[in-house]
């Protein structure tokens, strides 16, 4: 948090959400094996500029505040670099996750680097350290997206990747075998995402996921997808579904009547 005046305050739960996951494209130039959200032999799609630029300009009517980008591997889009450039000429928060294999002259706001045993960049520190490296200078916040599989992991990264700001600690899919999550001590650096028992997770609350099909869900983690049209339309179906490990850990949250944002996180 840079100071006080980059909180905003709003009404909880907020009548539209406020970030939007949007995974641009299915194509993914390393296709590990483990990957949850894509097979090999799956047809190649993408979101058209065109398609991208009247969801932005839409989601800009609604006050949204950020957008996530994601995959496949986003930086595989032909027009990633005016994707972000739309976003960040809306006023958006953009951040994007990337394998890190790829190195674009783009500027979001936030850049995560997906590295753990799932991806085939396992152990490949030069590799990670030079993309990094890259997009910091290109004035990107950077931290790391990791599937967690053995404690052990989490020394490693945080001794070998200082450069880092944060570490997006999450749990294997479909099943996760680690059990180990209590073991975690607090620290700054650390984020745990929200399908952990006991986190917390505001997804379908404050956020929403829309894939390169158009379909929408709570999240990229959730089952059922519904087809996009309008936000205001699919927001209110979207808010009908039920997520066990979130609405657990958001029962004390309804009592609250405002929340304070961060708007640059």
């Amino acid at each position: 948090m840079n100071s006080s005046t980059d909180l905003k305050i709003i009404l909880y739960p907020p009548k539209f959400p406020l970030s939007a996951h949007l995974y641009i494209t299915n194509r993914c130039n390393l296709d590990c094996e483990k990957c949850y959200y894509r097979k090999v032999d799956d047809q190649k799609k993408q979101l058209s500029y065109k398609t991208i630029k009247k969801l932005f300009l839409e989601w800009k009517q609604y006050h949204l505040t950020s957008i996530a980008i994601g995959g496949g591997e986003p930086l595989l889009h032909p027009e990633i670099e005016k994707i972000i450039s739309l976003g960040k000429e809306l006023g958006f928060f953009m951040a994007i996750t990337t394998n890190g294999t790829l190195l674009k002259p783009i500027h979001p706001d936030r850049l995560h680097i997906s590295y753990d045993e799932i991806h085939s960049t396992w152990k490949n520190e030069e590799l990670i350290h030079t993309a990094i490296n890259y997009y910091k200078k290109m004035g990107c916040k950077v931290g790391m997206n990791h599937v967690l599989t053995y404690f052990k992991n989490i020394d490693y990264i945080m001794q070998n990747f200082p450069e880092i700001d944060n570490l997006l600690l999450i749990r294997e899919k479909p099943k996760s075998k680690f059990t180990e999550w209590h073991r975690i001590k607090p620290n700054r650096k650390f984020w745990i995402e929200g399908c952990i028992k006991g986190s917390k997770c505001e997804q379908g609350i404050l956020s929403f996921h829309v894939n390169y099909d158009l379909m929408a869900s709570i999240c990229s983690n959730f089952y059922d997808k519904i087809r996009y049209t309008t936000l205001s339309e699919t927001w209110e179906k979207i808010k009908q579904y039920k997520c066990k490990i979130r609405d657990l850990a958001l029962v004390s949250n309804y009592n609250r009547k405002e929340l304070k944002i961060n708007q640059k996180i």
